[in-house]
């Protein structure tokens, strides 16, 4: 497999010197100068390697050379992030002009938006300073800041608190790999909104498309829950679904439809070849086919205000485009191996977002999977065929990323099986019907966008419905689910030694196989009897509350304040986290007197 996609080991290696780079700085504090010294001579060995002809001695000296560079590029992103913090924190600013990034999300009772701080007022002098931050402003406001426009704010940024209790999301770190160093709070009296045309500059374009496209939708598609699921399905935010139609997706195991991914690019990129794979007939007909292609996807990927995930995914379908219009054969493995690693050398820190990892597992999933789960049934017409292809689809994208969900979501779906062949037909409808409504709008012909508005209409009630069926059926969630990093790893080990052990037919990687299996049952079980024999007492810190626990097998006992067992999002956000962990059956909660 790997000598017919060089690029998976490439990307592997440049992945581990990423997170190599990562524990160099927080283990020894070693500068990055020292990193691309050694790169620098792990280059000249690969080339003296390459004259004489050494290819074991090539291909260690490129594998070193990989891991040096992926440790450099973390190193020298994450130094250029402190030297940020300190070159601000440094200065006595009272006030901030910062200019507005992305499109404006709605949150309960503040709007939620990033910003590009531009300059800050020290003493009696501005100083220019560009920083990323994130700022929530209150809902009242008469005038929503939209990207281009300029702040003038009064006070000052702050870093997010790191995580306060054992087990809880670190959202300073998550901004952190997102490239956002500061927050804010800012208080309505305290902002002056300075309007700018965000149309003369082109990095807002995107935004003043995905803007455009989503007046289209409020216009064409009138019911609201449907109006919501388009607007996250092709523009990536949820602000207008409501708690209970994400809980349908959550449960059913379809909450990806709900974000802008990879999944999304590749059903427009398979309706375009649909709709326009004759015209590769022509004379010159395959170079016309690369710039509809390029040009429709290009479209999308503006209405959806290109994100990093759709940004990738498109990258991975030009090439695959490139590759067979240039009469190349092309592995998927391969291409897919390719858009990682101009993603990860174009930005490290994308290696540790959430989407991105399942993104590219869901990927290998289909690319090594669907055809051994798919050769197991051979329906005999085209309805029952489609069906299987679909579900086929589903088990190969969750057999390749339930390890890892259950790492950061703690819960299965056990009836995605059901549900994705469904939800996946109808979003196979619904995206390239809602790309067509755009079009058709923007052309004018009113009858037509509204034939196209009903269609994007049924077809999202529709997949509301599939997402909902699980609720009406027993046993639709299994909850806190732990691995941790060790466990997660020794399973896609094990799945792993499966595929090789059917892909070459050898039946010492099946039996190294159940081995695995052995030792990851093991492993568990150990865990969780020390785990349930550990006894412990932990003070949360709370924010409006007094919580302290004490763990007794697998019961935990909260005394707090009588207030916090009915606040659901305090738990939630601060003690859920370490329930799960410490693998917790009973949660007593103690009054405090």
């Amino acid at each position: 497999m790997l000598s017919r996609a060089p690029f998976v080991s490439v990307v592997l290696f440049l992945a581990t010197g990423i997170l190599a780079g990562d524990a160099l700085r927080t283990v020894t504090n070693m500068p990055v100068v020292f990193v691309f010294a050694a790169w620098v001579l792990a280059t000249i060995v690969c080339v003296l390697m390459h004259l004489f002809r050494r290819q074991t001695g090539f291909a260690t000296g490129l594998a070193i050379w990989m891991l040096l560079l992926g440790s450099g590029i973390k190193m020298a992103v994450e130094d250029e992030k402190d030297a940020q913090i300190a070159q601000l924190n440094a200065l006595e600013y009272t006030s901030y002009i910062a200019e507005v990034t992305t499109i404006p999300e709605k949150r309960n009772n503040s709007i939620r938006l990033e910003v590009l701080t531009k300059q800050f007022r020290n003493a009696n002098e501005w100083i220019n300073n560009p920083a990323e931050a994130l700022i929530y402003l209150p809902d009242s406001l008469s005038v929503i800041p939209q990207p281009g426009d300029q702040l003038l704010i009064r006070g000052r940024l702050a870093q997010p608190a790191p995580p306060q209790n054992p087990g809880q999301f670190d959202y300073a770190r998550y901004l952190r790999n997102k490239g956002i160093l500061f927050t804010a709070f800012v208080n309505g009296h305290a902002c002056q909104l300075i309007p700018r045309q965000a149309n003369a500059n082109p990095a807002y374009w995107p935004e003043t498309v995905s803007q455009l496209a989503d007046s289209r939708f409020r216009a064409y598609v009138s019911d609201p829950a449907a109006y919501g699921l388009v607007k996250a399905m092709l523009l990536g935010r949820r602000d207008d679904l409501a708690q209970e139609q994400v809980g349908d997706y959550v449960i059913s195991g379809a909450v990806h439809i709900l974000s802008v991914s990879g999944m999304h690019v590749a059903i427009i990129f398979l309706a375009i070849g649909a709709a326009f794979g004759w015209v590769k007939r022509w004379r010159f007909g395959k170079w016309a086919y690369l710039l509809i292609m390029a040009a429709l996807l290009g479209f999308y990927a503006l209405v959806t205000g290109l994100p990093p995930s759709v940004q990738r995914a498109a990258l991975m379908c030009m090439v695959l485009v490139i590759a067979e219009v240039a009469g190349r054969r092309h592995y998927p493995m391969n291409t897919l191996a390719f858009s990682a690693l101009v993603i990860l050398l174009l930005d490290p820190c994308a290696l540790y977002d959430v989407g991105f990892q399942l993104s590219y597992l869901a990927m290998t999933g289909i690319f090594l999977l669907y055809e051994p789960i798919y050769s197991i049934y051979m329906p005999g017409n085209r309805i029952s065929k489609f069906i299987w292809q679909v579900t086929a689809l589903a088990f190969a994208a969750q057999i390749a990323t339930f390890p890892l969900s259950l790492f950061y979501f703690h819960q299965f779906p056990t009836y995605f099986w059901l549900v994705n062949p469904l939800v996946v037909t109808f979003t196979n409808i619904l995206l390239p019907a809602a790309l067509v409504l755009l079009l058709v709008s923007l052309s004018g012909i009113t009858w037509l966008a509204w034939l196209a508005g009903q269609v994007v209409t049924f077809s999202a009630k529709l997949t509301d419905w599939s997402a909902s069926i699980p609720r009406s059926l027993p046993g639709y969630l299994v909850e806190n689910l732990h691995l941790n990093v060790v466990e997660v790893i020794m399973l896609y080990s094990i799945m792993l030694l499966v595929w090789y052990a059917l892909h070459s037919r050898s039946m010492g990687y099946l039996k190294l196989a159940f081995a695995g299996v052995f030792l990851f049952a093991t492993v568990s079980m150990t865990n969780s009897l020390n785990m349930y024999l550990k006894s412990e007492s932990v003070s949360f810190q709370v924010p409006k509350h007094q919580v302290v626990s004490f763990k007794s097998g697998n019961i935990l006992y909260l005394l707090s304040d009588k207030t916090f067992a009915k606040d659901s999002r305090a738990f939630d956000f601060n003690v859920k986290n370490y329930t799960v962990s410490a693998e917790i059956q009973d949660v007593i909660y103690i009054a405090a007197p």
